[in-house]
């Protein structure tokens, strides 16, 4: 299992607003960016969010620590949209 529990996806939804203050500001930049939330009851904080089968990164530091990887090819490698997180910063 990745960090933070992405190893399944559990519950998909139709839509969800990215206005909604249920979601944290990174949460709701994903949202706007076209990405989906998955609520998955193993992933951090109960859900987490894809678009074309990569996942959202919410804190690229954390991330890389978490997974013990330093350098951002191995997150591409892991299914982590890399190109989104800098793009959207």
């Amino acid at each position: 299992m990745g960090a933070f529990g992405y190893a399944k996806s559990k519950e998909k939804t139709t839509y969800v607003s990215a206005n909604n203050h249920g979601f944290n500001y990174s949460e709701q930049k994903a949202l706007r960016n076209g990405f989906e939330v998955i609520y998955d009851e193993d992933a951090y904080n109960g859900r987490y969010f894809v678009k074309n089968g990569k996942k959202w990164i919410h804190n690229i530091g954390a991330l890389k620590g978490q997974l013990g990887i330093n350098n951002d090819f191995a997150l591409k490698q892991s299914g982590y949209d890399v190109d989104a997180y800098y793009a959207c910063r």
